[in-house]
């Protein structure tokens, strides 16, 4: 965090400080994690409320977070998880719909998603940061926990699998 012309760490900073820099933040990376959540829950106020809850989770950690945007992500990865785990009736329902319609009418976000749903769970988690969240490769790495080779490696397996899937027609 920056006062004039002084660095100051966001622990040592004060709350009108932490306050703007929140605002900034909130202001920055709202619109992104709503449109992040609303491609994985298909739902504008489930989005809604998965990218306030992340940012409030953000928040309540504000000073012992290093980077808050990787971190807001991840809480965001999180609670849609936990969404789908809640409610696999709908999930369920959402991939038979998103199936029946055809690719044109659906459009390319639908059947990609359906298809990213498909990957091991290590690859699908960076295929969503990096593609569906838009984070750069050093942020995604920062958020799963693993170095940047690994997530670039992670990256050229899903997209292997992906066009191999799509290959097979399996939408």
């Amino acid at each position: 965090m920056t006062t004039g012309t002084v660095s100051v760490p966001r622990a040592q900073a004060t709350v009108e400080d932490r306050d703007a820099a929140f605002e900034v933040l909130f202001s920055d990376l709202f619109p992104r994690l709503a449109k992040y959540a609303f491609r994985l829950v298909r739902s504008e106020e489930a989005a809604r409320d998965i990218a306030q809850e992340a940012l409030a989770r953000t928040w309540t950690r504000w000073v012992s977070v290093k980077d808050p945007e990787p971190y807001a992500f991840l809480v965001a990865t999180n609670l849609v998880r936990e969404r789908w785990r809640r409610e696999p009736v709908e999930s369920r329902a959402l991939t038979v719909l998103a199936n029946s319609i055809p690719a044109i009418s659906a459009g390319p976000d639908l059947d990609l998603r359906d298809v990213v749903d498909r990957l091991p769970t290590r690859l699908r988690e960076v295929v969503l940061l990096h593609y569906f969240a838009d984070l750069p490769l050093e942020q995604v790495a920062q958020t799963v926990g693993r170095p940047v080779g690994t997530v670039k490696q992670r990256l050229h397996k899903a997209r292997g699998l992906l066009a191999g899937m799509i290959e097979k027609g399996e939408r």
